[in-house]
């Protein structure tokens, strides 16, 4: 794809703010190329309305709205934390980053935490109450659906039934509030659809072109589907159920956001996609790049490089060859991708690990010498990735100028001895 982008940088720079730094620069200018030349000035006006959280945030709201729903948690009392996501998706991740809350680790001993209610087993001397947990409500179905289909059967075990989010559409906020104590979602992570005629994220009718846009590509996005009538239409091309949500996540965006943020289709070029099933692509094409570029530096890089990156040994005989191992291999992809402005978790999902990995792999780097105790670069991992740069720089030339030169035409001067039969 053609990056004909008329973008400056001071925009691009305001824009990436804005999104939380969850998507790199070079990101936002790989989807604004998804849109016509004319087009783009609106495109930039949509990511610029979008509402990103980080894990950071999503840990702090959790945190918050356990404080409130339980100030103290009685000797006798259980709370049962049951993540409703899809295993893999939101679910593990919003689990995760529960975990992490200063309220878990404070009840830890309070807390059952369960990935599915199947089979579980009441201690009549406990009393229970049951949290579901889920990052956003959108139409409300799927959440109202699951209460019905999993929870209603089991309300009469529960004292309390609560629901947890992170953020959430008006419309599905309201279809749920019937089926629990409470919703506990912040009161300013409630949003209207972003195209609404009562308060459009844009603007009073000026919201038009806006969506006229998300809806030419999201019509390209999605495929056909028939409402209660069985008529046919695009009903998704604003998002699920017309959600009209401009809202993601570090992690993943929500089917509700409109497709043309999360959508991978041939041709398309998502700015924060949706489906795991995405980013284990492109990890896998980030990773096949850093492998790359490691054998470039095996070849041709300085001892600081070979001794830094190259640490596995292998003996063959009375020789000894060394190679990349898993934390060299990490090592490196996190320090490229750190000066590149990514965020841990984007970092994360580029190399398609777990956040507990990627602490691991940064306490062998402070051991190495190669980052500081606030996880940013030390002198020694500057230096590192300025060698490396320069280094496959220099090859990448080298390699070219070899391939030109491989295939152009030359000219061929030729006089001959013998014309006619004559010398």
């Amino acid at each position: 794809m053609a990056l004909n982008v008329n973008i400056d940088n001071v925009t691009l720079e305001i824009i990436s703010t804005r999104l939380k730094n969850v998507v790199s620069p070079l990101d936002i200018i790989k989807w604004l190329a998804n849109f016509k030349p004319e087009e783009i000035d609106l495109a930039i006006d949509i990511i610029s309305n979008m509402t990103v959280y980080t894990t950071y945030e999503i840990e702090e709201m959790l945190n918050g709205s356990f404080l409130s729903l339980f100030d103290k948690i009685e000797k006798d009392h259980r709370l049962v934390v049951h993540p409703i996501g899809e295993f893999g998706k939101s679910g593990s991740m919003i689990t995760y980053l529960f975990q992490k809350t200063e309220f878990y680790k404070n009840n830890k001993n309070s807390i059952i935490l369960l990935p599915t209610l199947n089979n579980f087993e009441f201690d009549e001397e406990l009393s229970y109450s049951l949290i579901l947990l889920d990052d956003f409500v959108g139409s409300g179905d799927t959440i109202k659906d699951y209460y019905k289909a999993n929870i209603h059967k089991l309300r009469s075990n529960f004292h309390e039934v609560f629901f947890v989010g992170v953020a959430g559409m008006i419309k599905g906020v309201e279809k749920i509030n019937f089926y629990f104590d409470k919703v506990e979602i912040p009161r300013a992570n409630i949003f209207k659809k972003c195209f609404s005629s009562t308060g459009s994220t844009f603007g009073y009718r000026k919201y038009y072109n806006h969506r006229d846009l998300a809806y030419k590509y999201g019509v390209k996005l999605t495929k056909r589907t028939k409402d209660i009538r069985r008529k046919s239409a695009f009903r998704e091309a604003l998002g699920y159920e017309n959600s009209q949500a401009l809202v993601s996540f570090a992690y993943g965006s929500p089917n509700n956001t409109l497709p043309i943020i999360w959508a991978n289709k041939k041709n398309w070029v998502p700015l924060i996609p949706r489906f795991s099933i995405d980013k284990i692509s492109s990890a896998r094409n980030f990773r096949k790049n850093i492998l790359y570029e490691l054998s470039i530096l095996k070849e041709f890089g300085s001892d600081n490089l070979r001794d830094n990156f190259f640490s596995l040994k292998i003996k063959k005989g009375s020789r000894t060859f060394s190679s990349v191992n898993r934390i060299d291999f990490s090592l490196y992809a996190i320090i490229k991708l750190s000066r590149a402005g990514y965020t841990p978790i984007s970092i994360c999902q580029k190399l398609g690990i777990l956040y507990k990995d990627y602490e691991e792999y940064l306490n062998k780097g402070k051991e190495k010498g190669i980052f500081e105790e606030e996880n940013k670069l030390s002198m020694l991992g500057l230096l590192l990735f300025n060698d490396a740069k320069k280094c496959i720089e220099a090859r990448k030339k080298s390699f070219e100028f070899e391939f030109k030169n491989l295939y152009a035409t030359r000219e061929i001067k030729y006089t001959p001895k013998r014309f006619n039969g004559r010398s």
